[in-house]
């Protein structure tokens, strides 16, 4: 099958790429130009994905937020306060951006209270020493 259904959709902070949940409720990255949102009401909207562009990114929702969040008021320990992320979400955000998301180019960055992110301190500690792909 080509084609995947989409429940919600935004234009990522990458490059050309939009962040998508599927209606399997996993999160993607996939090309602006392959996605079709609904015109209509019953018509579901849809990827078309003929050439295999579509990403799989995370099957956590909460990592789409972090794809097309530009930025929010409160910090990240707020954020975490009021449950909105967990440590386990910004561990796997910051996982994702030293690898499968370094292969896309980002447009603007997440920021929390006007701060880039920061990965959690248990991150730092478990990725200590190893070098970074560059941004």
């Amino acid at each position: 099958m080509t084609d995947v259904f989409i429940a919600s959709a935004a234009v990522s902070n990458y490059e050309g790429m939009d962040a998508l949940v599927g209606q399997d409720g996993r999160v993607y990255l996939g090309r602006q130009e392959n996605y079709f949102p609904s015109v209509e009401d019953g018509v579901p909207s849809y990827y078309d994905n003929s050439d295999n562009s579509l990403q799989l990114v995370s099957d956590n929702a909460k990592i789409f937020h972090l794809l097309y969040g530009e930025g929010w008021p409160l910090s990240q320990r707020q954020l975490r306060r009021e449950r909105c992320f967990t440590k386990a979400d910004y561990i796997e955000f910051a996982s994702l951006r030293d690898g499968l998301l370094s292969r896309y180019r980002p447009i603007r960055e997440v920021t929390f209270a006007g701060k880039p992110f920061v990965p959690p301190k248990a991150y730092r500690r478990m990725h200590r020493g190893r070098s970074t792909p560059a941004r």
